[in-house]
């Protein structure tokens, strides 16, 4: 009998320390994804800061950067950033005051100032035309 209340006992202790706390903690997690709107900035269990753009019943939509969109499981937010949380501000003004390069399809229409050779027998240097300890045997 005092096994079975020791049993008891100690399961009412495993229940109250370890597994209440992680479904309170689970279900708090659960509220806040549920709280997120497009134009939130989250952090992402990968690290990743991200804009969300659309929000889904399972998925997030987020834009990692101007014009790059990713989707994502909503359990791959880890919270919500807070503006004192970030580090740098990023706006889409940077982006446009960047210069645009024209980068063509091919290779063709790209010329070499001078004439590229590749030779395929590695040059000698002076201290390895010696012969090596290992070699002299």
């Amino acid at each position: 009998m005092d096994f079975i209340i020791m049993m008891v006992a100690l399961f009412a202790i495993m229940y109250f320390l370890m597994i209440r706390p992680q479904q309170k903690r689970a279900r708090k997690d659960q509220e806040m994804r549920s709280q997120l709107a497009p134009g939130d900035r989250v952090l992402l269990t990968s690290g990743l800061f991200a804009t969300i753009t659309h929000a889904g019943e399972k998925q997030f939509i987020v834009e990692l950067a101007p014009d790059v969109q990713i989707t994502v499981l909503k359990g791959s937010v880890a919270r919500k950033v807070l503006p004192e949380d970030e580090e740098f501000e990023f706006t889409d003004d940077d982006a446009d005051a960047a210069e645009s390069y024209d980068v063509p399809d091919d290779a063709s229409s790209l010329v070499a100032e001078e004439e590229l050779t590749f030779d395929p027998t590695p040059e000698a240097d002076a201290d390895e035309s010696e012969a090596r300890p290992e070699d002299k045997n």
